[in-house]
C-alpha cells in the first residue's frame, strides 16, 4: 500500500487533484508534490504517485556533485573538465565544462566522469548515507541513475533535499556552501530557487523532473517541490519548469512578500 502521509506527522497532508490539471492538460500523466515548511503542509496533486519510485536521471546530479566535492573529486564549482572531443546529441555538452556548467546544461560525460573517478563502491555508500530514495547505485557504476536499478520517489526527493538545505547529511560545510553556488537555478529580488531538471528516455513513457527549493529573504523557511510526469512528447520539455513556477508564484514562494 502506498504511504500517504508525510514522515513528520506534524506537518499536514493535503491531495490537490486540482493540480491534476497542469498534466491532464498537456496530455499526460504526472504529480506534484509541495512542502510549504512556512505553512507546514504538504501538498500533492496525486498522492498515490507521490510516493512511487522512478529513475532520478538528471536530478542525481544534485547528490553526485555533493559527492564529488566531499570526495575532493571536484575541488570547487569551477573545477575543469575538458572535452573529449566526442560530438554528443545535446550542443552544449561539446565543450570543455566546470562543476557548475556541467549542472547547468546537465552533462552527462562529466558526471560519469566523476562517478568513475570516485568509484562506484564509495559513491554506493554515501547513496546509503543520504537515504536516497532505494540507495541501489548500480548495477553500472556511471549510468545507474540513467537507467539503472537506482529509484526515488518525488516525496523521497523532497527528504532528500530537506536534508541538504538543513545541511543534515554527514558532509562539511565546505561542501554545502560550494554546493549552493552549483545548485542555484534562477533568482530575482529577494528570492532564489535552488534546482535540477531530470530526463530518463530509457524507459516508454519517457519521465521528466524538475525538483529543488525556493527560499525568500524575508522568510528564509523554504518551499520544496518535486515534479515527476510522463514525458509523451518531446515539448513536453519546458512544461515541467512552467508548472512549478507558476504554482510557487501563487503561493508566493518566488517573489519578495
Amino acid at each position: 500500500m502506498a504511504q500517504t502521509t508525510p514522515a513528520d506527522q506534524r506537518e499536514r497532508w493535503e491531495t490537490r487533484p486540482e493540480l491534476q490539471r497542469h498534466f491532464t492538460g498537456l496530455g499526460t500523466k504526472g504529480t506534484l508534490v509541495v512542502l510549504d515548511t512556512r505553512a507546514h503542509r504538504w501538498i500533492a496533486s496525486d498522492s498515490v504517485r507521490a510516493f512511487e519510485g522512478f529513475l532520478p536521471a538528471s536530478t542525481f546530479k544534485i547528490p553526485m556533485s555533493l559527492i564529488a566535492l566531499e570526495t575532493g573529486a571536484a575541488v570547487d564549482e569551477t573545477q575543469p573538465f575538458k572535452w573529449d572531443g566526442t560530438q554528443r546529441r545535446i550542443e552544449d555538452w561539446n565543450r570543455d565544462q566546470t562543476l557548475a556548467s556541467a549542472y547547468k546544461v546537465s552533462a552527462v560525460w562529466v558526471f560519469q566522469s566523476l562517478a568513475r573517478q570516485v568509484g562506484q563502491p564509495t559513491v554506493q555508500q554515501f547513496v546509503r548515507d543520504f537515504r536516497y530514495g532505494n540507495a541501489v547505485a548500480g548495477p553500472v557504476g556511471d549510468r545507474f541513475w540513467l537507467d539503472g536499478d537506482l529509484r526515488i520517489s518525488a516525496v523521497g526527493q523532497i527528504e532528500f533535499l530537506r536534508r541538504v538545505h538543513d545541511r543534515a547529511l554527514p558532509l562539511s560545510d565546505r561542501t554545502y556552501d560550494i554546493a549552493r553556488k552549483v545548485l542555484l537555478r534562477d533568482q530575482g529580488p529577494g528570492w532564489r530557487l535552488y534546482a535540477k531538471t531530470g530526463w530518463a528516455d530509457s524507459t516508454r513513457p519517457g519521465l521528466g523532473w524538475f525538483v529543488g527549493w525556493a527560499e525568500q529573504d524575508r522568510d528564509t523557511r523554504p518551499v520544496y517541490f518535486a515534479l515527476n510526469m510522463d514525458m509523451t512528447d518531446p515539448a513536453l520539455s519546458q512544461k515541467r519548469v512552467e508548472i512549478v513556477r507558476q504554482v510557487l508564484s501563487t503561493m508566493g514562494a518566488l517573489e519578495e512578500r
